[in-house]
């Protein structure tokens, strides 16, 4: 006895530790579980559905019934979520753990309790599992396992064995409410043996709600399933049933989706009254058999399906069988609010995307789960159902002319989609000329299209009031959902049982009709059509970027829907600016303000154009220092420069042919705009020849000449040439006579103008000490590199920048490079211009 307090102490420090584990455990387990992180969590403002995600699953079972008191004083199984996050009943988790720490059998001699601790009754502490009214499943597999190499390994414990071919066994076990489920894997000299067992409360036994951890399966009251449908208040539902002589089908084991009588003779009413369908409900209907052959007893049969299936151990997106032949129910699992967690089930669920509002009502043979609305048996896909409708013409040409209506017509079950459907006047919103593209089903058409849908089941009950639910699209982007008050004017053509709320899309399209369902998903029809940069078209993008010029041009030379109708490609499109400030764009603007009628099919106006198209698609993130081809055949050339003075090789600036990305990443109609600063034009000559062209360079091609440098320059690949004009090597004349004279000193001096990578003027920044930046040229010298009001190289200004040739750029400078001795390799300097290792943009 004296040792008892420091075992009380013992225990309480294991108790503090393992209390601490268990909450930390369960708080990991919420947190990654797959589809909790679809939620957001509490104080959030957006619930987010994500088509990447696994399904919607529960990992906890929900407790098929709780005890409720009925009108007639008797218990009644009803449904009741158990909460893995509520924090555990101390005083069992302190019997679990004291039995643990004494590794003591379900029968010991600790069967008393000490005065004020209730810790000791192990017949409390045994699973729920391993006690009385469980029922238990096995199942048992065995397959070979095939190939010579295979190497076993046995675990046992915490032994290890290794002899010659040895055994891999392991067991994986998983509790959850109301099921406990291991299963072991055994191989054993090349046959794999796979036995699951599961462990759950015999039917017509449940685990109390309020219950501790461990609680044992307690009977419960059932009813015959006629009884507990009319007890759920779907005595009308049960009188179609009766009428429609089903009676045989509820001695099965069967699941119902009982619909309550409010919303049941809502539909019989309406359904007759729309002269579609007429159920003898009530001695209320006139006719037996509605045109298309669909009875009373057809819509029984819609609801109910062979075998039990508890809520939870549905998945998400899972078709249940019904037995009307041929149709589904769908099921598909959504997360609830942030306000909206303490409440029986952590996630709502719906049926064919009508919310059950009472789930796992366990009758004398089978399960009941009451829907807040008929389900109408589904017997068509997507495709089909707008095919039949009269207000979806424009969108039924477009599906068609873009090949996206076989994609909606596939009806697979693990096809499901969900399409935002804009009707005729959605699309009459939209400019008459982008609804004539649209409608002629080119590229950017299926992507418009590919906006309005999902490749997940998205019911209404998704959307939750008062705050924002988001998924993604087909394309990758993100649809944000709200419900939102409806206007004045529809409110007074509305009823009043009906929601004053809809729902709208991007704060943009309204879905005036939900949860229209297909065999292969659902739709809702949207009042307007959703917009989106990546389908647009290019002439659309290039008005919202006010570059106008480019813009006319291609209109002007009809080519517009040639270049709407463009895929995969990178635009690099001049600003209106940069065809002001270019020689070239100076010309263009003149032909269109004088001669815009000699635009029409001209092919030099063509190529320019066409110029400017890169392929394929290249957004900033994925550009390199290369070539890009373009729709002319002719290449592009990328350059990446830093701006950072101190990490020299996060490179934050993109050029091509030396013309600066100004605005990038605009997406169109499966290709990207990138806005530059330059007029792009095709160099017809290399770096030499482009020399000799200019007049104002001959006294320096004269030197290159000397110095048998010509060769060189025509055939380098890469290369920047700083050259003087001839107005600098007059101003020393007599240096430049005495340089020709000395073929060393001749050949020396062109060599320091030469550089072989290709610096552009935007590439050149300003550089101060410490962070100089320099560049090597071919004779090993070091030149710096700056800028102040104009860029700087050495102790020369460039005054003329980028003139581009076919493989290298020339700089126009005014001053003769400052020549020296060569020097090592290791001058010091930072390197520049070297190849990425980091790119942002700035």
């Amino acid at each position: 006895m004296k040792s008892f307090p420091l075992i009380t102490l013992v225990l309480m420090v294991s108790i503090l530790c393992s209390s601490r584990c268990f909450e930390e455990t369960t708080e990991l387990e919420y947190e990654t579980r797959p589809q909790d992180s679809i939620a957001q969590q509490p104080h959030s403002s957006v619930v987010g559905l994500e088509r990447d995600r696994e399904p919607l699953e529960s990992n906890v079972e929900v407790l098929p019934t709780k005890y409720g008191s009925a009108e007639d004083g008797k218990l009644h199984p009803v449904d009741r979520p158990y909460n893995p996050v509520a924090p555990a009943d101390p005083s069992t988790l302190f019997q679990h753990h004291f039995n643990t720490f004494f590794n003591a059998p379900e029968s010991s001699f600790f069967s008393g309790t000490f005065p004020g601790f209730g810790f000791f009754d192990l017949n409390v502490n045994k699973p729920w599992w391993k006690g009385e009214n469980v029922c238990i499943e096995r199942e048992e597999q065995e397959e070979d396992t095939n190939g010579d190499n295979n190497h076993e390994i046995a675990v046992d414990g915490n032994n290890f064995q290794s002899f010659g071919v040895v055994n891999l066994n392991f067991e994986s076990c998983a509790e959850k409410q109301n099921k406990h489920i291991c299963t072991s894997f055994k191989n054993h000299n090349g046959r794999k043996r796979t036995v699951k067992v599961t462990r759950q409360c015999c039917h017509g036994y449940a685990r109390p709600r309020n219950g501790p951890p461990n609680a044992q399966c307690e009977k419960i009251d059932l009813y015959p399933m006629a009884e507990t449908i009319e007890r759920l208040g779907a005595k009308e539902f049960i009188s179609t049933l009766k009428k429609s002589g089903l009676e045989t089908i509820l001695n099965g084991d069967i699941t119902v989706f009982a619909v309550p009588d409010g919303a049941y003779t809502k539909f019989a009413e309406q359904m007759w009254e729309n002269n579609l369908v007429a159920f003898d409900v009530g001695g209320r209907s006139k006719r037996q058999v509605d045109f298309s052959g669909m009875t009373a007893r057809d819509l029984v049969l819609a609801h109910t399906v062979n075998g039990s299936y508890h809520i939870e151990d549905v998945s998400n997106e899972q078709l249940l069988k019904t037995e009307l032949p041929n149709t589904n129910i769908r099921i598909n699992i959504f997360p609830r609010g942030p306000s909206d967690r303490n409440v029986e089930h952590p996630y709502r669920y719906t049926a064919n995307c009508a919310p059950l509002v009472k789930l796992n009502r366990v009758a004398e043979k089978g399960i009941v789960h009451v829907a807040d609305r008929v389900l109408l048996p589904v017997r068509y896909n997507i495709m089909q159902i707008i095919r039949a409708r009269d207000d979806m013409t424009v969108l039924r040409t477009i599906l068609e002319k873009t090949g996206l209506d076989k994609m909606l017509e596939e009806s697979d079950d693990d096809k499901h989609f969900t399409f935002f459907a804009p009707n005729d006047d959605a699309f009459l919103k939209l400019d008459a000329d982008i609804r004539r593209k649209l409608k002629a089903g080119n590229g950017c058409a299926a992507n418009i299209l590919k906006n309005h849908i999902l490749d997940i089941t998205f019911c209404s009950l998704a959307a939750l009031n008062g705050v924002k639910t988001s998924t993604y699209n087909l394309l990758n982007e993100k649809l944000e959902f709200e419900y939102v008050p409806i206007g004045k004017s529809e409110v007074e053509n509305m009823s009043n049982d009906k929601k004053q709320q809809r729902i709208r899309i991007n704060g943009d399209a309204t879905v005036h009709e939900t949860d229209l369902m297909g065999t292969n998903g659902v739709i809702h029809v949207i009042d307007t059509v959703l917009s989106t940069n990546s389908g647009m078209p290019i002439s659309n993008t290039l008005s919202t970027r006010n570059l106008t010029i480019f813009k006319q041009l291609i209109d002007d030379a009809g080519l517009e829907d040639e270049f709407d109708s463009m895929s995969n490609k990178t635009f690099f499109i001049p600003s209106d600016k940069a065809f002001e400030q270019s020689e070239v764009g100076q010309y263009w603007i003149q032909q269109l303000k004088e001669h815009p009628e000699s635009l029409r099919d001209n092919s030099r106006l063509k190529e320019f154009l066409e110029y400017h198209v890169g392929e394929p698609l290249i957004k900033t993130c994925d550009l390199q220092e290369n070539m890009i081809k373009t729709a002319t055949g002719e290449e592009l050339r990328v350059n990446l420069y830093t701006t950072n003075p101190v990490f020299s090789n996060v490179l934050n600036r993109a050029t091509v042919n030396c013309a600066r990305l100004m605005h990038f990443d605009d997406e169109t109609c499966g290709s990207v705009v990138h806005e530059v600063d330059k007029v792009l034009e095709a160099p017809k000559l290399n770096v030499y020849d482009a020399l000799r062209a200019n007049p104002d360079y001959s006294m320096f091609v004269t030197l290159i000449d000397k110095a048998n440098l010509t060769e060189l320059l025509r055939t380098i690949n890469e290369s920047t040439i700083f050259v003087p004009k001839n107005d600098v090597f007059l101003e020393v004349k007599d240096w430049y006579d005495e340089t020709l004279q000395n073929d060393e000193e001749t050949d020396n001096v062109i060599r320091s103008h030469i550089v072989p990578s290709v610096i552009c003027c935007a590439g050149i920044v300003q550089s101060d000490w410490p962070f100089i930046r320099t560049t090597e040229t071919i004779n090993q010298q070091r030149l710096k590199l700056n800028r102040n009001r104009r860029p700087q190289v050495q102790n020369a200004g460039v005054t003329k920048c980028d003139i581009v040739a076919k493989n290298g750029i020339i700089h126009e400078i005014n001053d003769v490079i400052s020549t020296q001795k060569r020097q090592p390799v290791e001058s010091q300097g930072f390197p520049s211009f070297s190849r990425p290792l980091t790119f942002w943009f700035k």
